[in-house]
């Protein structure tokens, strides 16, 4: 929100308009991207060489209200990947109108797993992975080096990213192996689901998270593991007990 004030073409005349959705929000400001495109900032490489509202900037920055000046937007791209979510876009962007959608839920779970197995990837390969998923395109030079890594499958341009831990999980031996990689992938979902709304009940992470359970668990195992999950993160003092429902500490 502040860096779209900060980034706003005032000049317009126009509002600052964030929608939130059950699963994503959108920032809206007036004016297009002022210096180059959003993905030139997603390494954390590229400072910008001037501003739209300098004054406007700097006092921000220097009341604390921005992060350091050129990394807000590769900030962003760690938060979502570290919560192994897809990646902020600004593909509903027009001319003079910058829009930066932030997701709050899972589009292909194949993603969400390899983020989770592979977390030495490089933050590009993880950009181009996100694309793959949201169906956007890509070069064939990026296709060719994420197929050389095993990273995704198919034929230009319907590719999908590789199901290889999805495929494991079919067998027990290779479930009881992976496990610990889903259960950082399911507290992140309830983490994410208390930061929406703020408070839920067993009931409500049973219904989030038994649908991706694997078949080879029974009912009663995957109410099991939704409640092991819920006592390990209480153990380990991110969430805790208020009354019937569970609250982030």
């Amino acid at each position: 929100m502040h860096n779209c004030i900060a980034h706003q073409d005032y000049s317009l005349n126009k509002r600052i308009i964030v929608t939130e959705k059950i699963d994503k929000l959108i920032f809206s400001n007036a004016g297009s991207f002022y210096e180059g495109n959003p993905e030139d900032y997603s390494k954390g490489d590229k400072t910008p060489e001037s501003y739209r509202n300098t004054w406007l900037t700097y006092a921000m920055l220097n009341l604390g209200m921005i992060d350091r000046l050129g990394y807000g937007i590769h900030n962003i791209y760690l938060s979502q990947r570290n919560r192994f979510f897809p990646l902020p876009d600004y593909v509903l962007s027009e001319k003079d109108k910058v829009i930066l959608k932030i997701y709050g839920h899972t589009i292909d779970e194949n993603y969400s797993k390899l983020l989770i197995e592979r977390k030495d990837l490089p933050l590009d390969r993880v950009v181009l992975l996100d694309k793959v998923q949201k169906n956007l395109e890509i070069n064939d030079n990026a296709a060719k080096a994420l197929k050389t890594e095993k990273l995704i499958e198919g034929r230009k341009p319907n590719y999908y990213i590789a199901a290889s831990i999805a495929e494991a999980i079919n067998d027990k031996a290779a479930y009881i192996k992976n496990r610990a990689f889903d259960d950082e992938y399911y507290k992140k979902m309830i983490e994410a689901f208390l930061d929406k709304f703020k408070t839920g009940t067993r009931q409500d992470f049973e219904e989030l998270i038994i649908p991706k359970l694997s078949d080879v668990l029974t009912g009663k195992q995957k109410k099991d593991k939704v409640k092991n999950i819920l006592q390990a993160m209480k153990r380990d003092n991110i969430i805790r007990l208020n009354g019937r429902e569970w609250i982030k500490i």
